[in-house]
């Protein structure tokens, strides 16, 4: 995954010619930045949630092993763990943008917004151990081996998951 200040420079190198001239304007360019900044906010989560999303794949093909191997009494706790995932995935895609427009009421400050940003930023470390548990899972139920602590150290992952993005939104409560 590119890091953020990489695809920082993406999204202001597709501002127009008079985005670019606004930018010399003095208080504009603070303006413009935080505009940049939603956009690399709402892009990272998309990015995480895309990538969540492709654990299904290996969700169901753990079912479709596990079937094969006549363990159908497992498949019920990864009904709930899909359940949980899409919950996270839901979580990503709605989830307030860390930004305020110039003719809001309420405005955040730049230490909360960057404060919000990295707390997304630090969210892909929890997304790529959902990735891995599902991996190991997939792979184990392959190889006909137990899978049951897989289980609940992903369901784990994902429920922690979903108590550390609550605290995402107070932290936008608590400006």
């Amino acid at each position: 995954m590119p890091d953020l200040n990489q695809q920082l420079q993406e999204v202001k190198s597709k501002e127009n010619f008079l985005e670019k001239i606004k930018r010399i304007i003095p208080g504009y360019d603070g303006y413009v930045n935080r505009d940049n900044s939603r956009e690399l906010d709402l892009r990272l989560r998309n990015t995480l949630a895309e990538n969540l999303d492709n654990n299904k794949a290996l969700l169901k093909n753990t079912v479709l092993n596990l079937s094969k191997s006549g363990k159908l009494f497992q498949t019920d706790a990864i009904d709930k763990i899909q359940n949980k995932l899409q919950e996270v995935i839901g979580k990503l895609r709605t989830a307030a943008r860390g930004y305020t427009g110039a003719a809001d009421t309420v405005k955040i400050k730049d230490d909360k917004l960057n404060q919000v940003y990295q707390f997304d930023a630090g969210l892909i470390d929890a997304v790529n151990a959902v990735t891995a548990v599902c991996t190991e899972m997939e792979t184990a139920s392959a190889a006909n081996t137990d899978i049951s602590a897989s289980e609940q150290k992903l369901s784990g992952l994902l429920d922690n998951f979903i108590l550390q993005f609550d605290q995402r939104e107070s932290i936008l409560r608590n400006l």
